[in-house]
């Protein structure tokens, strides 16, 4: 499973050099269904260190979000340079900057992205949020966590799955 930076990164990565550039929330919505199809196809989450949020325009991952927010609602041209901060056994706090390496993916992984990206990178994002809001657990404000499971048993019926219409 892939860290959600790196999914991000190659979303951006991927559209662009298709002349298809994302926004934010663009980016969050197809990192989103490039999900679903992954727990439908391997009964697993495609992205293994952060989970999606129940937020007002759908789902989302806050990190990712955090990290292109100064974005606004304009296109990412390229992945940003990320800074994070860890502490070390000592209690010594280390600051690392990387850019986005398309080799941090597993060659299955980046296979995956790129078969799929084609399947929601044409729509608009508007769609995506309202595609997105079909799901019932989106509907259920009581509770911002997300449920695997709850994705699985929505998506398991194909009449819910807008990009294969």
């Amino acid at each position: 499973m892939a860290r959600a930076m790196d999914v991000a990164d190659m979303i951006i990565t991927e559209a662009n050099n298709n002349n298809n550039p994302v926004s934010n929330l663009k980016l969050q919505k197809i990192m989103y269904f490039l999900n679903v199809i992954h727990l439908l196809n391997t009964n697993t989450p495609l992205i293994d260190d952060a989970r999606f949020e129940k937020w007002d325009y759908g789902p989302v991952i806050h990190s990712v979000y955090s990290e292109y927010s100064g974005h606004g609602a304009n296109d990412i041209e390229t992945p940003e340079q990320h800074t994070t901060l860890t502490r070390d056994a000592r209690g010594q706090f280390n600051v690392t900057n990387n850019r986005f390496n398309p080799d941090d993916l597993t060659d299955e992984e980046r296979q995956f992205i790129n078969e799929n990206l084609r399947r929601f990178i044409n729509f608009d994002p508007f769609t995506l949020v309202d595609e997105s809001h079909l799901e019932p657990q989106w509907q259920d404000r009581r509770t911002n966590l997300y449920d695997d499971q709850k994705t699985i048993n929505f998506y398991s019926n194909i009449e819910n799955r807008f990009w294969e219409r």
